[in-house]
């Protein structure tokens, strides 16, 4: 929507002005944002009131010399909501992967409602911009480079908002994955060599112990702990 008004170098300030009080108005200018075409500002007698979404605009045939009551600006500022929404979510997503809780967190955060809120998340649902098991495998991928185990992955997907089964089935993946598998036994196995490998050849008691909070808080089983730890006694006694 091209400028109409004379107003351009004021639209900058719409956000800062967007809680101002609702008083009725004739529409005097409808101003492009500079650098959102996709927002258009709305100026009552001369003053900017709102802005909302162009298209929106277009379609509730907001025009010059109209008479806006306080119950139509209301109302279109309660149609231009799922805009606002999805225009604050994609900017979430273009940052990190998200669940689609974190996001409805976020979303809720900054004060849209629940109506609102659903209606953007089954749509990027829809379009695959969001998707539960997307993001589990790649925090699962992500966590297994830092030597995460699977009780640590698994209660931060779930503090993450990730359904039960989505985490189930991305781990029963993970574990299928013997080549995955092996890697990931591999990084553990190197990390904790530089952590602890030189502690073990002098003084294997202390660095078992050691070993074992560094690999529980990490969320690795007892059985998986004490057959690193043999491991690593092993390599320090045949270096002696």
């Amino acid at each position: 929507m091209s400028q109409l008004g004379p107003h351009g170098d004021m639209t900058r300030r719409a956000t800062s002005r967007e809680r101002a009080a609702l008083l009725e108005g004739t529409v005097t200018s409808l101003v492009a944002r500079e650098r959102r075409p996709d927002r258009v500002a709305v100026y009552l007698d001369g003053a900017f009131a709102f802005e909302i979404d162009s298209q929106l605009a277009l379609a509730e045939n907001v025009r010059m010399g109209e008479i806006l009551t306080v119950e139509r600006q209301q109302g279109l500022r309660d149609s231009d909501q799922p805009n606002l929404a999805r225009v604050k979510a994609l900017g979430l997503l273009a940052i990190r992967e998200r669940s689609s809780e974190e996001l409805r967190m976020r979303l809720r955060g900054a004060g849209f409602s629940p109506e609102t809120i659903d209606g953007v998340i089954l749509r990027l649902q829809e379009i695959g911009y969001l998707d539960d098991l997307r993001f589990a495998r790649d925090y699962v991928a992500e966590k297994r480079r830092s030597g995460w185990g699977d009780r640590r992955v698994r209660q931060e997907l779930m503090r993450k908002g990730v359904g039960r089964e989505a985490i189930e089935t991305v781990l029963a993946e993970d574990l299928a994955d013997e080549e995955a598998a092996s890697e990931q036994w591999e990084v553990l196995l190197a990390l904790v060599r530089r952590r602890f490998g030189s502690e073990f050849r002098t003084d294997p008691r202390a660095a078992e112990r050691r070993l074992s909070g560094f690999m529980a808080r990490r969320g690795y089983d007892w059985d998986r702990i004490a057959e690193t730890a043999r491991i690593l006694r092993s390599e320090a006694e045949a270096d002696a």
